[in-house]
């Protein structure tokens, strides 16, 4: 039994080291604030450390000037001992940032905690980074383009599916249910809040929404027809479903498929 511990405290150690050299570095590149310099890093890390796996899960435009972005690395350190076996790592950066500076940054690593009999996942924040003057800034542009506060709980969202029958069942996801019963009751009020989101899946919902609502008594304002428009003419992602396949779509060529008729 002691020669077990022992051998477990040990491989932790040796593993300490690794998984800290990958933060430093991460960490590192966030402290310059310089997001070419992150974009590059990021584009070189898997490259260069095989046992590391990295993905975006989204980077796209908030507005003209500001993008939020959110990417995942994977550390695998094999065990010393049984190089056949290892532990995965998993961290987490959310990003708000210019097209050269970043503006807000946090860097995570994904944790469980026990809730009933189920161990449920969680991010604990390693480090964080916030310019409040040009966040100041981003907020008021937000509200300039779509005419209401940035929502920040609407940001950094990685599990809001856009789509429709969806999975083995061909269910329709939480989004698309929402969205239909809006439609249904002629609820434009609530769409309109949708189109308005700092979530561009919410937004291109809400563009759907907004089509299918439209009736001779429904008609789009000038303004909710250049929300809808920018929307359209994002650069970016978003998270889909179509059957059993998620991926992450261009956000042009999602809405190039909405049938605008404004």
């Amino acid at each position: 039994m002691k020669t077990k511990f022992l051998s477990i405290f040990l491989g932790l150690l040796w593993t300490i080291p690794l998984l800290g050299q990958v933060q430093n570095d991460v960490k590192k590149v966030l402290a310059t604030k310089d997001f070419v310099a992150l974009k590059k890093y990021t584009d070189n890390l898997s490259k260069n450390e095989k046992q590391i796996s990295l993905h975006w899960a989204f980077l796209r435009d908030l507005t003209t000037d500001f993008q939020e972005g959110v990417f995942i690395f994977d550390k695998s350190v094999p065990d010393k001992h049984n190089p056949e076996t290892s532990s995965m790592y998993t961290y987490r950066v959310n990003l708000v940032t210019t097209k050269t500076n970043i503006v807000y940054y946090e860097l995570s690593e994904k944790k469980y905690k026990s809730v009933g009999n189920d161990w449920q996942p969680y991010y604990e924040t390693i480090d964080s980074f916030k310019n409040d003057s040009v966040f100041g800034e981003l907020k008021s542009s937000f509200k300039s383009i779509y005419q209401l506060d940035l929502n920040e709980n609407d940001l950094f969202i990685t599990d809001f599916v856009y789509g429709s029958q969806c999975g083995i069942a061909g269910t329709s996801p939480e989004g698309r249910a929402q969205m239909d019963e809006w439609v249904k009751s002629n609820n434009k009020t609530e769409i309109i809040k949708w189109l308005k989101s700092a979530n561009a899946e919410k937004q291109v919902y809400a563009v759907e929404g907004l089509q299918q609502l439209k009736t001779a008594d429904s008609k789009l304002t000038e303004d909710e027809i250049r929300m809808i428009n920018i929307v359209c003419d994002k650069n970016g992602t978003i998270y889909v479903c179509s059957g059993c396949i998620h991926s992450n779509r261009d956000i042009r060529s999602v809405t190039r498929h909405i049938p605008l008729t404004i």
